[in-house]
C-alpha cells in the first residue's frame, strides 16, 4: 500500500474542520495517508511554495508520493481521488466558495467551475521524482497569487506531462456598435418569435468591448450598461454592468428578476456567451463552460413580452432613458425556442452556430440566427429562413478573425469537487489574477514577468534546493498527524 504526505500550509482557523472533514469523506481503502500542517513563523505575507518545499524535505523520505493542498479547500465528494498518479496532477475539477458546513447541503455540482482554466492549485499530487525533477516550488511568491502558474511552468520547462490544447481558427462577420445611437431591431412579426420567450429558450451571441460602460453622476444613464440582445420592458437577456460583469437576467410571470453573473471579464477578447432557460432554471455559459445556474420560479412561467420586439445592442432605444446602448462589437446572434445542452453549447464555442459548411452544431433550428454576413439597405438578414430580419440603425459590419490559431497547455485532472470555505477576497483575487489590483498579486504578477525571459535558469536557482528553514516547534495532532512550526 503507497503512503501519501498530504502537505497542507497551517490555519488555526481551519484545521479541526479540515482534519475532521477530510477523515469522514476519503477512504484510505488504496493509501494511507498523513496530514502534514506546516506552520509558518514569520511577519511576512503566507509563502505557500516555500511551506510546500519544506513539507516535502521533511516527509520524502517516509512517503511514496505527495499531496500539495490549501487548507480552505476541501473534498465534498466521496470521488475526490487521492490515489497515486504516474503524472503531476490536479484533483479539481471544479471549486464554490461556501461557509464551512454549507457544503452539506449540495445537491448537485452544476455552479462548481474552476477559477480560470489553467489553473493549478487547491490539491495537487506529485511522485517524489516529479517533484524533485522541477525543484519544487518557487520559494519567492509572498502573498496572493502566480505561485500556480509557476509551478505549472516549470513542468513545462521541465517537459513534464501536460495536456495540449490547440484551439481552431475562427472568423466571423459582425457589427460593430457606437454606443450611442447603434441598434438592430428584430420585430416580432410572427407567432412562433413572439412567444419564443415565454418558457424554455436560448440565447446565444459573440461580443468584444474594449472598455466598460461609463458610470457616474455626470454621465448620461443611457450608456451606463450595455445590453447585448434581448427583450424591453422587464428586460430579458445579456448584457454588460458598469462594474465589467457580465449578466444574464429574465423575468418570471409576477415580474420578478433572476440574475446571473460572470465576473471575470477581460478586455478587447472575444467571448462566446449563452443563457439557457429550462423549465424554472436558467445557465449561464462562457466560452462554452457553464459559469452558474439559478432558479427563476416555482412554475416555469416567464413574463410574457407579447409583441415587444427583440434588440442588438441597445436596451431599448424607444425608451426616454437607461436605453443601454452596447459599444464595441457583437458577431453571430441566435435565437432558440428550445433549452440548448451542454455538449451544444460547446459545439456552438468550438464551431460557430454554423460549421465551415454550413452545418449547425445544435440539434435545433434556431428561431433566429443573424450572422452579419448578408442584408439588404438597413436589413441585417435572418439566417434560418424564417423571415425574422433585423432593422440596422448605425451599426457597420465587418469580418475579422476573433479565435486564432493557438497552442495551450493545461494540466491534467480528475474530476474531484471542492468547496473554498475561506476569505471570499482571497478566492477572488486569485481568480482574476491578471486584472487584480491587490498589492501582493500585483508583486507576484510583476515578479513571475520579470522571471520568464531566463525561467529554465530561475528553476535551478530557485526551488526546492534552495529552501532554507529552522524546525521551532513539532508536535502530534489528533494521533497520526503532525503540526510543524518552521523559521523561514
Amino acid at each position: 500500500m503507497k503512503r501519501l504526505a498530504i502537505i497542507v500550509p497551517y490555519d488555526e482557523q481551519h484545521i479541526d474542520n479540515f482534519t475532521n472533514h477530510f477523515k469522514s469523506v476519503i477512504s484510505e481503502e488504496d493509501f494511507y495517508y498523513k496530514l502534514c500542517f506546516i506552520k509558518q513563523k514569520s511577519n511576512r505575507p503566507l509563502n505557500k511554495g516555500k511551506l510546500f518545499n519544506i513539507g516535502f524535505s521533511l516527509m520524502k523520505n517516509q512517503f511514496d508520493y505527495f499531496c500539495f493542498h490549501d487548507i480552505d479547500m476541501i473534498p465534498v465528494t466521496t470521488e475526490c481521488d487521492y490515489t497515486y498518479s504516474d503524472k503531476p496532477i490536479s484533483l479539481i475539477e471544479g471549486v464554490k466558495p461556501l461557509e464551512f458546513g454549507e457544503h452539506e447541503k449540495i445537491k448537485d455540482y452544476d455552479d462548481f467551475s474552476l477559477p480560470n482554466e489553467d489553473y493549478f492549485g487547491g490539491a495537487l499530487i506529485f511522485s517524489k521524482v516529479d517533484y524533485e525533477k522541477i525543484n519544487g516550488y518557487s520559494n519567492e511568491y509572498w502573498g496572493l497569487g502566480y505561485s500556480g502558474l509557476d509551478l505549472m511552468s516549470r513542468l513545462a520547462i521541465s517537459k513534464l506531462p501536460l495536456r495540449t490544447v490547440i484551439e481552431k481558427p475562427m472568423s466571423k462577420t459582425y457589427g460593430e456598435f457606437n454606443g450611442l445611437t447603434s441598434s438592430i431591431t428584430i420585430p416580432a412579426q410572427n407567432n412562433r418569435l413572439r412567444k419564443t420567450t415565454d418558457k424554455n429558450f436560448s440565447i446565444s451571441l459573440w461580443f468584444n468591448i474594449s472598455d466598460l460602460p461609463p458610470y457616474g453622476a455626470d454621465v448620461d444613464n443611457n450608456r451606463c450598461e450595455y445590453f447585448l440582445f434581448g427583450r424591453p420592458g422587464f428586460h430579458t437577456g445579456i448584457s454588460i454592468t458598469h462594474e465589467g460583469h457580465l449578466k444574464a437576467i429574465v423575468w418570471n410571470k409576477d415580474k420578478q428578476p433572476t440574475e446571473l453573473y460572470y465576473k471575470n471579464l477581460g478586455l478587447n477578447k472575444w467571448y462566446s456567451v449563452c443563457l439557457v432557460v429550462e423549465d424554472e432554471v436558467m445557465k449561464f455559459y462562457v466560452n462554452g463552460v457553464n459559469t452558474g445556474k439559478a432558479v427563476y420560479g416555482r412554475d416555469g412561467a416567464l413574463h410574457k413580452y407579447k409583441s415587444e420586439p427583440y434588440h442588438i445592442g441597445v436596451g431599448n432605444p424607444l425608451s426616454s432613458f437607461w436605453k443601454s446602448f452596447f459599444k464595441g462589437f457583437i458577431g453571430e446572434v441566435g435565437l432558440w425556442d428550445c433549452p440548448l445542452n451542454s455538449t451544444e453549447v460547446n459545439s456552438i464555442f468550438e464551431n460557430g452556430i454554423t460549421d465551415k459548411n454550413g452545418m449547425y452544431s445544435t440539434s435545433n433550428v434556431p428561431v433566429g440566427f443573424w450572422d452579419f454576413n448578408s442584408g439588404y439597405d438597413n436589413l441585417v438578414f435572418d439566417m434560418t429562413g424564417n423571415g425574422n430580419h433585423g432593422v440596422i440603425r448605425d451599426v457597420s459590419l465587418a469580418k475579422k478573425t476573433i479565435k486564432s490559431t493557438q497552442e495551450r497547455y493545461l494540466p491534467y485532472r480528475r474530476k474531484g469537487y471542492y468547496a473554498y470555505i475561506g476569505e471570499y477576497e482571497k478566492f477572488k483575487h486569485n481568480k482574476n489574477q491578471s486584472k487584480s489590483f491587490d498589492p501582493e498579486v500585483k508583486t507576484n504578477r510583476n515578479l513571475f514577468i520579470k522571471k520568464l525571459p531566463n525561467f529554465e535558469d530561475e528553476i535551478k536557482m530557485d526551488g526546492l534546493s534552495s529552501t532554507r528553514f529552522r524546525i521551532v516547534n513539532r508536535k502530534n495532532y489528533q494521533e497520526k498527524h503532525e503540526v510543524i512550526e518552521v523559521v523561514i
